[in-house]
């Protein structure tokens, strides 16, 4: 009797040690899987950002390097299900140390900043997809595919070391580590510290990881035996710490479900990147915007996976429909409250209500569309896993959903639209699905029909709206005569103001004007926007040709040439433009006139401006420009590696003895002044400043021009010109000097 009191007493006590045993092997698994995800979503703009000054062309490097992120991730995503489906655990676990060991060795040789060896050169350089992603594959291939593939795996060795344990919530986690990497980025470490301290201490992130990722092999390879798999598996049952499955679909996948898998993921990611470049594109040019956006994406994954009660499907769904609705119909909505509020408080013209004009609100609004339908795949998509053993195939379909979304935004969409059509496409697509899910989630049959009917009749309305806001404009008094889209974008030709005395074509890219025209022959050659008379432009030009005969004038930043109009017939002009749309546009004659009615020959330069420049001085040496004009600030996409110390260099070197060099510094959320003035201070360059409040009724907008120069008799006879100059833009801020190893955007916004 004695001996099976004491052999209770002793299993008694074993419950407790095991509990506590399962708890620290979960929270060893979890802080290993955050790690990963904090990790994957630090290299991103870390590499992308690093590479920047070799290929140039800020859009087409960011999709380039997000296409190959995406992939990788898919590959990494497959490795993990091959291995689950045909290996044993000692194999999975041997196979992928093996890979973690060779990551490592990649990082610890240095190989995550490219050696200058892999710059390309040459011709070879002007087609600069291939040389990216051959570059990224070289530098961080192997040390992204181990941590794409960290993810699902840890998931499975987690069910194979407690299988009492539910991995789905370790999802959750990773995407709250991404997220956190994603929001950290660009406030603190992009701040704190250059590309190559970033790289560094990522390395040492790195290294980390991969010892706590073999201390989680070797736990595994410890509990996989079946004896401590059953005891593992009742302390996971009795501790209520750690979460148990929840109820999951069958263990075998059918058709249906692998069709959600894919489809559901595909559609959230179309909606999210697709959000992205509409509210870029349409709404308001800010800097980071793409923040906030990718955001919301992830806290969707965090929720639909931390656990059901979460995701209340009827109310996404008709809210959903509802954000729908207010999206299509914003601006109708809108002007509507305005006109009830002004009438009910009795407001005038001067003191009325104006909430259409607020960017940040159709900003909002479109966010949180964006968030409700992504809250709605994700948690059918959660509700649609399988038994763990299959997570794998299960996260394979989703990788790859999420990559095709990418591929169709950013490859297909460019080439099959003119548009960012694929924006209302995907919210046709959503509310189809709204209305399905409130078909399938009426409770009784005599909820179901009036639900769905209503559903249908918003969901229609919607869907007509969609595609009357689709349709070409019928005003008379204004037209869009051109509209076409690249890597760079969507660019835009308007016939303004037709009939008019002012009858103009302008030029968009985005939202912002890049150049102005008048239609009357007459008038063509006058100077518009941000280059007309008294502008810092025209200052330094006609500075420039009093001192030389002969003016040799290079411009970076094409727009539709108006910068062109000043050149005489003995100077000449050299235009450096990166989107081969806008040369065909400022080189059509049914629209732009500039280049066609240069008094001298202009030489267009199609590629990114510092790239080329730098080839013309191995091959050729300097341009020895009289006056070299940066023009390429003005976007939301601003690409620093035109604003480096090392850029500022290159400049130096293609400007004649004397030489201005120009840099237009008008931006509507930033403050490029500091950082001009730094570099200007460090060159060696005095500095002049013109800033012109604008004239709406000549058609002239706001400027802003700093002239740097050496030459003393130009410092001297030039004053600064910023009495009207805004008090906050008066003073530079006190920040480091931009190089290619630090650029900080965040500190410049206003």
């Amino acid at each position: 009797m004695n001996s099976v009191v004491a052999k209770l007493d002793s299993a008694a006590e074993a419950i407790p040690a095991r509990m506590r045993s399962a708890t620290a092997t979960f929270v060893v698994f979890a802080g290993t899987i955050f790690l990963s995800a904090f990790l994957l979503f630090q290299i991103q703009p870390l590499v992308s950002k690093f590479i920047l000054p070799w290929f140039g062309g800020t859009p087409a490097v960011w999709t380039g390097a997000m296409l190959f992120f995406q992939l990788v991730l898919f590959g990494g995503y497959f490795y993990a299900h091959l291995l689950s489906k045909w290996c044993t655990i000692h194999q999975r676990l041997t196979v992928h140390l093996s890979v973690l060991a060779l990551a490592a060795a990649n990082v610890a040789w240095g190989r995550l900043i490219p050696p200058e060896s892999l710059r390309p050169q040459g011709e070879a350089g002007e087609i600069p997809l291939i040389q990216l992603l051959l570059l990224l594959t070289v530098t961080v291939g192997i040390p992204y595919f181990s941590l794409s593939a960290t993810g699902p795996l840890l998931q499975r060795w987690l069910h194979d070391s407690l299988p009492g344990v539910s991995p789905y919530r370790l999802f959750a986690l990773s995407n709250l580590g991404s997220l956190l990497a994603l929001l950290s980025y660009p406030f603190f470490f992009e701040v704190q510290w250059g590309v190559v301290a970033q790289a560094s201490i990522w390395s040492v992130g790195y290294v980390l990881f991969v010892v706590i990722c073999a201390c989680c092999a070797i736990r595994t390879w410890q509990l996989s035996k079946p004896a401590t798999r059953v005891a593992n598996e009742q302390a996971a049952s009795v501790d209520k710490s750690i979460p148990i499955p929840e109820k999951i679909t069958p263990a075998v996948a059918s058709l249906r479900d692998k069709a959600i898998w894919l489809g559901l993921p595909t559609l959230a990611s179309v909606m999210f990147l697709a959000t992205t470049n509409e509210v870029c594109q349409n709404v308001a040019s800010v800097p980071l915007m793409w923040v906030i956006p990718l955001s919301l994406y992830l806290v969707t994954f965090i929720i639909a996976f931390d656990h059901p009660r979460w995701y209340p499907r009827q109310i996404v769904a008709w809210s959903t429909l509802v954000l729908l609705a207010f999206v299509i119909y914003y601006d109708t909505t809108l002007e509507t409250v305005d006109q009830v509020a002004n009438s009910l408080l009795g407001s005038t013209a001067d003191d009325s209500i104006e909430l259409g004009g607020l960017w940040w609100l159709q900003a909002s609004i479109y966010f949180l569309t964006m968030f409700a339908i992504a809250l709605m795949c994700h948690g059918e998509l959660a509700r649609a896993r399988p038994a763990p053993q299959y997570l794998t195939s299960y996260y394979l379909m989703m990788s790859f959903g999420g990559a095709l979304g990418g591929l169709l935004v950013n490859l297909a969409a460019p080439f099959l639209f003119n548009t960012f059509f694929e924006f209302p496409l995907a919210l046709m697509t959503a509310a189809l699905v709204a209305i399905v899910l409130i078909w399938a989630g009426s409770s009784t049959s005599k909820l179901r029909w009036p639900a769905v009917g209503g559903a249908v009749a918003l969901g229609a309305t919607s869907i007509v709206g969609l595609l009357l806001d689709s349709a070409p404009s019928t005003s008379t008094h204004n037209k869009t005569v051109h509209v076409s889209r690249s890597f760079y974008g969507i660019v835009e030709v308007m016939h303004r103001a037709i009939g008019d005395v002012d009858e103009n074509y302008t030029f968009y890219s985005g939202t912002i004007q890049h150049g102005k025209q008048l239609a009357e022959p007459t008038r063509r050659a006058i100077p518009l926007t941000y280059y007309g008379a008294g502008s810092g432009c025209e200052v330094a030009i006609k500075f420039a040709q009093a001192r030389s005969e002969q003016c040799r004038i290079g411009v970076i930043g094409l727009g539709v040439g108006t910068i062109a109009t000043y050149a005489r017939s003995t100077d000449s002009i050299r235009l450096y433009e990166i989107n081969p749309k806008v040369i065909d546009i400022a080189q059509d004659q049914r629209w732009f006139h500039f280049l066609s009615d240069c008094r001298c020959k202009p030489e267009l330069v199609l590629g990114d401006a510092r790239l080329q420049l730098e080839r013309e001085l191995k091959a050729g040496g300097s341009q020895k420009f009289d006056l070299l004009v940066v023009d390429a600030f003005s976007g939301d996409s601003i690409p620093t590696h035109l604003l480096t110390r090392e850029a500022f260099d290159v400049y130096q070197q293609h400007l004649a003895p004397g030489g201005l060099l120009v840099v237009h510094i008008t931006n509507t959320h930033l403050d490029l002044f500091p950082v001009v003035s730094k570099l200007a201070d460090q060159a060696g360059f005095g500095y002049r400043r013109i800033y012109q409040q604008g004239d709406l009724d000549r058609l002239l907008y706001r400027n802003y021009y700093m002239l740097l120069s050496k030459d003393e008799t130009f410092l001297a006879q030039t004053r600064d010109q910023i009495d009207d100059l805004p008090d906050y833009l008066r003073h530079p801020r006190n920040i480091p000097l931009w190089t290619d190893d630090y650029t900080n955007l965040t500190a410049l916004l206003r």
